[in-house]
C-alpha cells in the first residue's frame, strides 16, 4: 500500500489488476471510490481504436461513443456521473489545476492518457494533446457531458458533446 499525499489530503493508490472483459486495470481509490488508472480497451459495436490502428488501442484505450460507453460497463462498475468527475477533480485542487494531477504522470495516480477523439464522419484526432473522457450525464437529448484534459495546461475543463462522437472512458466500481 502506498499513501500519496496531495495538498493535505490523501489517497490510497490500489496496484491490484481488476479483470474486466479481458483486460486487467490498475484502480485508484479516492475517497469513497475506485477509479480505473487506465482508459478501457474492449472491442464492441461503436467504439475504435484511434486511426483504426490495433496498436493505438493498447497504449490509449478504445474511443466510444456515448451509448457504447453506457452500455458496455464491466459488471459491478458504471460510467462516472458528472458529479463524480466533480467531486474527483475537487480532490485534486478544482478544474484550475487538477488537470496536472490527473495527467500520466501525475501526483494521483489516476494517469490520465491523451487519446484524442473520434468524429461521427470516421476521422480521428487530436492524439497526444487531449484526453477526453465521458460522463454519464446527458446534457439534452443528443448532447451528454464529459471532461478533458490537453497537453497545453493543467485544466480539466467540463463541456458537452454530441454523444456520436468517440471519447475515452474510465469506469468507476459501483
Amino acid at each position: 500500500m502506498k499513501i500519496i499525499t496531495i495538498l493535505f489530503t490523501s489517497i490510497l493508490v490500489i496496484n491490484i489488476p481488476i479483470a474486466l472483459s479481458a483486460q486487467s486495470y490498475k484502480t485508484i481509490k479516492v475517497e469513497n471510490k475506485i477509479w480505473m488508472t487506465e482508459n478501457f480497451d474492449a472491442e464492441v459495436p461503436g467504439s475504435w481504436c484511434y486511426d483504426n490502428n490495433p496498436e493505438n488501442c493498447k497504449k490509449y484505450g478504445r474511443l466510444y461513443t456515448y451509448e457504447a460507453a453506457l452500455k458496455n460497463c464491466p459488471k459491478g462498475w458504471h460510467l462516472p456521473s458528472d458529479q463524480e468527475w466533480t467531486d474527483l477533480i475537487n480532490y485534486f485542487g478544482g478544474e484550475d489545476i487538477a488537470g496536472k494531477a490527473l495527467k500520466k504522470d501525475g501526483k494521483s495516480g489516476f494517469n490520465a492518457i491523451l487519446g484524442g477523439s473520434r468524429i461521427p464522419m470516421g476521422s480521428f484526432g487530436l492524439i497526444g494533446t487531449y484526453g477526453c473522457f465521458w460522463t454519464s450525464t446527458k446534457y439534452d437529448k443528443a448532447h451528454a457531458w464529459y471532461r478533458y484534459i490537453t497537453d497545453q495546461n493543467d485544466y480539466i475543463i467540463r463541456t458537452y458533446f454530441t454523444v456520436s462522437y468517440g471519447f475515452s472512458v474510465r469506469f468507476v466500481k459501483d
